[in-house]
């Protein structure tokens, strides 16, 4: 016999009222299923830094809630145009299990859900459900020690214009000017000529849900909105700390890491990133753990940390490889002359150390959006070396080296040079690009396979813009910077060959 599920409907809730009663949900043991809309809400995954997931700023102009929500993942845009659900089960009930297993059971039923609707949605792993390309749907995870709890939101209708503005998370064809190009990456269930009526999409996904995860539902009344769930605030982060981020298939990982003066003790460190583990402090026991740790031996110590945590699409292997990576900082700050600031701008691909990549490159890539855009060699490959930028003297340095330099004009552009580099064998490069760009394109360095030390970029970006569409077209008119500084003593370690 199935036990039984109380199903509810909140209605359309601002998000701290719904972040209350998500946790009410998550702290007991009872099974139930609720379904709601959001006023305009920016939701925060359950490890992220709001300063890095939405621009606060302009939610707070417009009136828009921020809320950090149980589950983890990647920040949210929320606003009527969305069906939400959460669904609570007891973990007593047998519901327990892997993330992976669990958040694999739960796209099955949405996609099942859909299919009831006339729709052929197909499964994007870790968390969407797409429409031939297009996100339709996504879901989260977390787990307590009384409950399992699964949320997803469903499209219904989607105001871009918005999301765009409210995420800082890089996104695929953000574009101020061409928002319809971004329209793209999403399609609603009015696109796709299904009427909003909620009653009947919420009694199919009840169905689905309800065959997959055995319970027998039962509907209740609307719950009693809590006191609202407070504005949350980021922890300060460690002060003087070396930083360090690394992209994986669970979400972006992010580390904080302060050596004492001699460089053997980890004082202070801090990690955030829009991927799903448990148990829900689990970056905070490492955080703690790591503090004090002996640089010779915090590995062992975090280890015993993360006994027992479950991920999603990672594991404790990239919670390592992340925090060596903002150790590593440091030793890369000495190797290069750097300040620390300058040091945390680096990107250092391929697992060599920056000094031993540096000793090797022998072509160093540029970005076209360094150049003025009033330069007749803006979008073009090379530079005539006026001296009126940055890009001329990057151009000088690795031109005294021997280097062949390469400006990169547009996304496909890059893609070629790296194919054409690794068949050439092309030991090492340096080049630079933002973070954001690597964030989002780190497919295309890693499928090229050469170690590369890249340096960050400032001023006019792309993303913060919202114009990445241009950007990866070649169009990108505002301007960006290089860091002279960093650039200059970088290539200093890159010897003098004769060509």
């Amino acid at each position: 016999m199935r036990s039984p599920c109380k199903v509810r409907d909140r209605g359309l809730l601002p998000g701290p009222h719904h972040v209350a009663l998500d946790r009410e949900l998550a702290s007991s043991a009872q099974a139930e299923l609720h379904f709601g809309r959001y006023r305009p809400t920016a939701s925060v995954g359950a490890f992220e830094r709001i300063e890095q997931a939405v621009r606060a700023g302009f939610c707070r102009i417009r009136g828009i809630g921020v809320v950090r929500r149980p589950t983890g993942g990647g920040a949210l845009y929320l606003d009527p145009g969305q069906l939400c659900w959460t669904l609570s089960l007891p973990k007593a009930a047998g519901a327990a299990t892997t993330l992976a297993e669990l958040n694999a059971r739960h796209l099955r039923a949405v996609a099942t859900a859909l299919d009831g609707l006339g729709v052929a949605a197909r499964i994007k792993a870790p968390n969407d459900i797409e429409v031939e390309g297009r996100k339709l749907a996504s879901v989260f995870i977390t787990t307590t020690e009384q409950a399992v709890l699964f949320q997803g939101t469903l499209l219904l209708a989607v105001e871009v214009e918005t999301l765009l503005r409210v995420l800082r998370v890089p996104m695929e064809k953000l574009s101020a000017e061409g928002v319809q190009s971004a329209r793209e990456r999403f399609v609603t269930l009015c696109d796709l000529g299904l009427a909003e009526d909620t009653d009947t999409i919420s009694a199919g996904f009840t169905e689905a849900l309800a065959a997959e995860f055995g319970f027998a539902p039962k509907s209740a009344p609307s719950p009693e909105p809590p006191t609202p769930e407070p504005a949350p605030a980021d922890l300060p982060l460690p002060e003087n700390a070396h930083y360090a981020f690394l992209r994986t298939a669970g979400g972006v990982l992010h580390a904080w890491v302060r050596l004492d003066a001699a460089g053997e003790t980890i004082e202070a460190a801090a990690l955030s990133g829009s991927f799903h583990a448990t148990p829900t402090d689990l970056l905070r026991r490492c955080e703690a753990t790591l503090t004090g740790a002996p640089v010779a031996g915090w590995r062992d110590a975090l280890a015993e940390a993360v006994a027992g945590a479950d991920w999603l699409g990672l594991d404790a292997g990239a919670i390592t490889a992340v925090i060596d990576a903002a150790i590593r900082r440091r030793e890369a700050q000495q190797a290069l002359g750097l300040e620390r600031d300058e040091a945390n701008t680096l990107m250092i691909h391929g697992g060599r150390d920056a000094e031993a990549i540096a000793a090797e490159a022998t072509v160093m890539l540029v970005p076209y959006c360094a150049k003025p855009p009033e330069c007749s060699w803006r979008h073009r490959d090379g530079c005539p070396e006026c001296g009126l930028c940055e890009v001329g003297e990057a151009y000088r340095l690795a031109r005294e080296r021997g280097m062949r330099v390469v400006s990169i004009t547009r996304f496909e552009h890059l893609q070629e040079t790296l194919e054409s580099m690794q068949r050439e064998g092309v030991p090492a490069y340096v080049g630079m690009c933002c973070q954001s760009f690597y964030v989002k394109r780190h497919y295309a360095f890693e499928q090229a396979g050469i170690p590369a030390l890249l340096m960050d970029i400032s001023g006019a970006n792309c993303y913060e813009l919202q114009q990445e569409d241009l950007a990866y077209a070649g169009r990108f008119e505002a301007r960006a910077y290089l860091n002279a500084g960093v650039v200059e003593k970088v290539m200093r370690l890159v010897p003098i060959r004769t060509v």
